[in-house]
């Protein structure tokens, strides 16, 4: 008899999107991966979301609903979901962005890719922009890690297969990522000294320094709405942005390199170049929110770990 195949959780993360929430659940329930339950942590809508969400799961697949009374963000949020799924005996979590529409082979490529080697602690799949064809999001990622800074490898490039094979990854984003059950009780959860952003590259680096392998298998394909947002469009982007790379650089980077190769960076390129743009734009929303990102990474504690949130959790299966 042939061995079972590993229990994975799918945890999404829904605020106030229940329209692109029930596409991802659609696409989801389309999946040829037989093992799987959906955990939907909803962080204090008011669009009706949860009640929409538990409808769904009445009509189409069982799921649990974490209901938040406020927005708690994408770290502590999607913290909550992994939480429960360790309290079950899955072997993997699939962490998903709400915005996403998951080809039906991806979670089975991205689990057969993880299991070949038992070094691999984390596996991401290549990600289209959602709606313009083989329009990469991304292709798996690299970093400068002394500069505190991510990349998108192919982020804009009409996909030819350029990028199929980049070797280990620093990090997987965390708009579509397979993580083992072992890493998750040897690293911990994701950090929530991060609101959101950088906290996907931190916990990157934290399960490389354990011994894992992260890696990218660009035969599993995951289509990404909010990759058509980017850049200055919000004041919350440029504020969360910029404290989670200040945040990444005071946990990761040594005191040399972040006198003197960091800062400088920060300040040119993160401070002085942005700043003059939005000047000359007139964003003084966005200017504010720079400046108040800037303070607080600097001055926010950077010793809270994930593991040790609170356990308040709501949680309803449907």
């Amino acid at each position: 008899m042939p061995a079972p195949l590993p229990h994975v959780t799918i945890v999404i993360l829904n605020w106030n999107r229940k329209a692109d929430t029930l596409e991802c659940l659609d696409s989801l329930a389309r999946t040829d991966y037989p093992s799987f339950s959906i955990v939907v942590v909803d962080n204090g809508s008011t669009d009706g979301s949860p009640e929409t969400i538990e409808q769904w799961g009445r009509e189409h697949l069982p799921l649990a609903l974490i209901r938040n009374a406020e927005n708690r963000g994408f770290v502590r949020g999607s913290n909550q979901g992994m939480r429960h799924a360790l309290s079950t005996k899955t072997n993997y979590v699939f962490l998903l962005n709400n915005d996403t529409v998951v080809e039906p082979d991806a979670l089975s490529l991205l689990v057969a890719a993880t299991e070949h080697s038992g070094d691999v602690g984390m596996a991401g799949p290549k990600i289209y922009q959602h709606g313009k064809g083989r329009v990469l999001d991304s292709a798996g990622t690299r970093a400068i890690p002394w500069l505190a800074q991510g990349f998108l490898l192919g982020h804009g490039e009409v996909d030819h297969g350029q990028y199929d094979n980049p070797g280990d990854l620093p990090y997987v984003t965390g708009t579509a990522l397979l993580v083992k059950r072992a890493v998750l009780e040897k690293v911990g959860l994701m950090d929530e000294d991060y609101f959101c952003y950088f906290e996907d590259f931190d916990w990157g680096v934290k399960a490389r320094e354990a011994g894992y392998r992260l890696i990218l298998d660009p035969r599993a394909i995951v289509h990404h709405k909010g990759s058509q947002t980017a850049g200055f469009n919000s004041p919350f982007y440029v504020r969360q942005r910029t404290r989670g790379q200040i945040i990444f650089a005071r946990k990761h980077i040594p005191i040399l390199p972040f006198l003197f190769a960091f800062l400088p960076y920060l300040v040119l390129y993160r401070y002085f170049r942005p700043a003059a743009f939005l000047v000359v734009r007139r964003r003084w929303l966005h200017l504010h929110a720079l400046h108040k990102g800037i303070g607080e990474g600097f001055t926010s504690p950077v010793f809270h770990q994930g593991l040790d949130s609170s356990r308040s959790d709501e949680v309803q299966g449907t």
